[in-house]
C-alpha cells in the first residue's frame, strides 16, 4: 500500500482528503500492518507539522482505515547522538512515541525505544504572560486571553501559557532534554479534582497535529502530576508560588498533594481538520491507558 493507494481509499471516506508524502508508507497485506516512516526532516519540525505528527497520522489512518490497518508501526530514519544538531527535538519524539505505544495496543515501534531518562525536571514561568492588548485582535494569543477572561467564573483557577520545557537532572541553559525552554501549553484551568488543559486554535489555523501537540501535554501533565516529572526545590519556584505567576500557586499546591483525579484535554477550536471527527475523538479516547488514569479528549467551539 503506497500514498496513492492510501489516498485513493481515504477519499472512498471523505473526498479530497489527502495524506503527507513525508513519510514512508509500507503495507504488509498478510497482517495488515502499516509502517510509517518518520523521516529526518521529521524528527526535527515542529510537532503540529504533518511531518512530525507521525501519532496524529497513525490514529487518523487507523480510525478511518480499520477495515485495512489492524496494527500500524513506527519507524524512523536514524537515531542522534548526544550534541547532535536535533537532539532535542528528536528526543522529544522519543517521548512521545513511548507513550503512544504504552496508550494503543495496536501501536508498535519498529526499533528498541531509547531509554529515557528518569531525573526529569519541569520549568516554571518567570514572569506573567502577556497580557490580550499585547496581542493582535483575533490571534491565537488574543483569543487565549480572552477565553481565559471570560471564563474566570467557572473554575477554581484558569491561566494561560502553563511552561513544559523539560530538562535533564537541573533546570539550565545546558540541561534541555526536550526543546523549548519557552514551550507552554495554551490554556488549563482546576476545578474541583479536574486539571482542563486547552490547545486552541484559530479558525483558519486546522493542522491534524494539534492531536500531537494535546496528546503530547497530557502525558507531560500526567507525568508531572505523577511526579515522574518533578519540580525543583529552588528560589525561582518559591517565587512563582509566592507571586502566583500564571496562576502556579494552585497548580504546584494540587501537585503537592495529589489533589488532581481526572484530566480534560481540550482541542478549542471552531475549525478542525477534516479527518478530525468527533468518531475520531471517541477513538483517541479508546484505550485503557487513558480509562485507568481518568483522562479525556474532547472538542469545544470558541465562544
Amino acid at each position: 500500500m503506497n500514498k496513492k493507494l492510501i489516498k485513493e481509499l481515504l477519499t472512498k471516506v471523505m473526498p479530497n482528503a489527502d495524506i503527507p508524502s513525508s513519510y514512508g508508507y509500507i503495507y504488509d497485506k498478510e497482517i495488515k500492518n502499516l509502517t510509517l516512516l518518520v523521516k529526518i526532516k521529521g524528527l526535527k519540525a515542529n510537532m503540529q507539522d504533518d511531518e512530525a505528527s507521525f501519532d496524529s497520522w497513525a490514529i487518523a489512518l487507523k480510525y478511518h482505515l480499520r477495515e485495512y490497518i489492524e496494527t500500524i508501526t513506527i519507524d524512523w530514519e536514524r537515531d542522534f547522538s548526544n550534541g547532535e544538531d536535533g537532539i532535542l527535538h528528536y528526543n522529544r519524539f522519543v517521548y512521545r512515541l513511548a507513550k503512544f505505544v504504552q496508550t494503543y495496543s495496536w501501536a508498535h515501534s519498529a526499533k528498541p525505544i531509547p531509554v529515557i531518562p528518569t531525573t526529569l525536571y519541569c520549568n516554571i514561568g518567570r514572569e506573567k504572560a502577556a497580557s490580550i492588548d499585547k496581542h493582535s485582535p483575533e490571534s491565537e494569543g488574543w483569543l487565549e486571553c480572552k477565553y481565559v477572561m471570560d471564563h474566570s467564573m467557572e473554575y477554581d483557577v484558569i491561566n494561560h501559557q502553563f511552561p513544559v520545557g523539560i530538562f535533564h537532572e537541573k533546570v539550565s541553559r545546558t540541561t534541555h532534554y526536550t526543546t523549548g525552554g519557552k514551550s507552554a501549553i495554551d490554556i488549563w484551568a482546576i476545578k474541583n479534582d479536574c486539571l482542563s488543559i486547552f490547545e486552541l486554535k484559530e479558525p483558519k489555523n486546522k493542522p491534524l497535529g494539534i492531536i500531537s501537540e494535546l496528546m503530547f501535554y497530557t502525558n507531560i501533565l500526567d507525568d508531572i502530576l505523577s511526579h515522574r516529572i518533578m519540580y525543583e526545590e529552588s528560589k525561582n519556584v518559591e517565587y512563582a508560588v509566592k507571586h502566583d505567576i500564571r496562576g502556579f500557586k494552585k497548580f504546584h499546591e494540587a501537585y503537592e498533594k495529589g489533589t488532581i483525579n481526572k484530566i480534560e484535554s481540550i482541542f478549542l477550536a471552531n475549525n478542525l481538520h477534516p479527518l478530525l471527527s468527533n468518531g475520531l475523538i471517541d477513538f483517541i479516547n479508546d484505550s485503557p491507558r487513558w480509562k485507568y488514569k481518568n483522562i479525556s479528549y474532547k472538542h469545544k467551539v470558541i465562544d
